[in-house]
């Protein structure tokens, strides 16, 4: 019989990515709600359109990496290939602008994009997230950066880059297309056929292309800072001038534009040279049309996206191990029950236990405590259990006493 396996482009995640996985997580959340944030979840799949008019029918994401099915009611329905989409939606259905001013969320959770599978880069990923709604300030776009800068510091994550920019608002764009497509008509028939089509659509996405002759050709491309309106280049020097309060250092790329259409305004990438071509762990930015576009409300919105499994390739062995603290050795059918009856009265006091469920020599228990990597053996023979004690042996100095069961709790937690 032919073994089934995971299907290319997803991976499963136990033993120590699973450790390293649950370490980010618990780690951004503690980070999230230390900035008052709150969990939202949202549904794994959504309308399809959600995604086209949230994330732009012009986007490598919408027309070519979304895994899109009609379901048994003849529905569009995508698997959400990121959340801010979801988060908005989410937000405008239940009406939350009318219970609260500003709304912050965090998310973690899969996502999916039908891309080539390489190392960081597969067809299911994990991404930790934050969204804050109904915020304009560009302090709170400063404060979210470095938010996101200091949580991949606490988790020992070095060599990191900041990189920044302003796409500006609606009008600006406009004016700095004409100026883009000046620059770019000549020189069409030079470029990908990927960047041929987005000419038509969203000409700024060319400036997003990893192809390294788009690179070079569009190396002299006009920038779209000469086109912010005086109050979007105010924000955009506030934005600097409290990443700086802030501590984040941080260097500007006026070719930054990320690769969802929604974006307007403060835009930004956390880089790594450790990961090669995918150095960008966590990216982002300020929305403030999306909300416009899917639910007709003039609401402003921030928020970013890392990638968990690109942080678990970063983290190496820098990561606590979880190990059960304690493993019960019990010798005898007699000393079975007693020593069940202290395991569960431990762990019901917190405490992480180790129990076998079999009669096994003193050696192989030893060697199976071994092997987990606990502090402590807790050994129980019939002499043992006739006088209401145990043997407490410390794994990590090989030194043992024989304590009460009654002293078992203040001895160990």
């Amino acid at each position: 019989m032919k073994l089934i396996k995971a299907v290319r482009g997803t991976r499963d995640l136990f033993g120590e990515d699973g450790q390293k996985y649950n370490y980010i997580v618990n780690a951004a959340h503690e980070q999230f709600e230390n900035y008052g944030y709150t969990m939202i979840k949202t549904p794994i799949f959504e309308e399809t359109d959600l995604f086209k008019r949230g994330i732009g029918e012009g986007t490598d994401v919408v027309e070519k990496e979304m895994y899109t099915f009609s379901d048994r009611g003849e529905r569009s329905i995508t698997l959400r290939p990121e959340g801010t989409a979801s988060v908005v939606r989410c937000y405008l259905e239940h009406k939350i602008y009318a219970q609260e001013d500003v709304s912050r969320f965090y998310y973690s959770g899969s996502m999916f994009r039908y891309e080539r599978p390489q190392a960081g880069r597969q067809r299911e990923f994990n991404q930790i997230g934050v969204e804050v709604l109904g915020e304009s300030s560009p302090i709170l776009d400063a404060e979210v950066i470095a938010m996101g800068y200091n949580l991949l510091e606490k988790l020992g994550i070095t060599d990191l880059s900041v990189t920044i920019n302003s796409v500006g608002g609606k009008d600006s764009r406009v004016k700095y297309r004409e100026m883009l497509l000046e620059f770019l008509n000549p020189i069409k028939e030079e470029l990908c056929e990927d960047c041929k089509v987005r000419i038509e659509k969203n000409p700024l996405r060319v400036l997003d292309c990893k192809n390294d002759k788009c690179k070079d050709l569009t190396k002299d491309a006009p920038i779209i800072l000469e086109s912010l309106s005086e109050e979007e280049m105010n924000h955009y020097e506030t934005v600097k001038k409290y990443l700086e309060i802030f501590g984040v250092r941080y260097v500007e790329d006026p070719k930054l534009v990320r690769g969802l259409d929604y974006y307007s305004s403060t835009v930004y990438e956390i880089i790594t040279n450790k990961l090669g071509s995918q150095g960008t762990i966590l990216g982002g930015g300020r929305y403030d049309n999306l909300l416009k576009q899917l639910g007709d409300k003039e609401i402003p919105a921030f928020g970013f996206a890392a990638g968990i499994e690109r942080i678990m390739m970063l983290l190496g062995d820098n990561y606590p191990k979880t190990a059960p603290e304690l493993y019960i050795a019990w010798l005898g059918e007699n000393t079975r029950d007693f020593a069940f009856k202290i395991a569960q009265d431990l762990r019901t006091s917190g405490l992480k236990v180790i129990i076998d469920f079999n009669n096994r020599a003193m050696k192989a228990h030893m060697k199976k405590a071994d092997k987990l990597g606990v502090n402590n053996v807790l050994i129980i023979g019939e002499d043992e259990m006739a006088k209401n004690v145990v043997v407490l042996k410390n794994f990590n100095d090989r030194t043992q006493e024989e304590i009460t069961v009654e002293e078992l709790k203040t001895k160990l937690i």
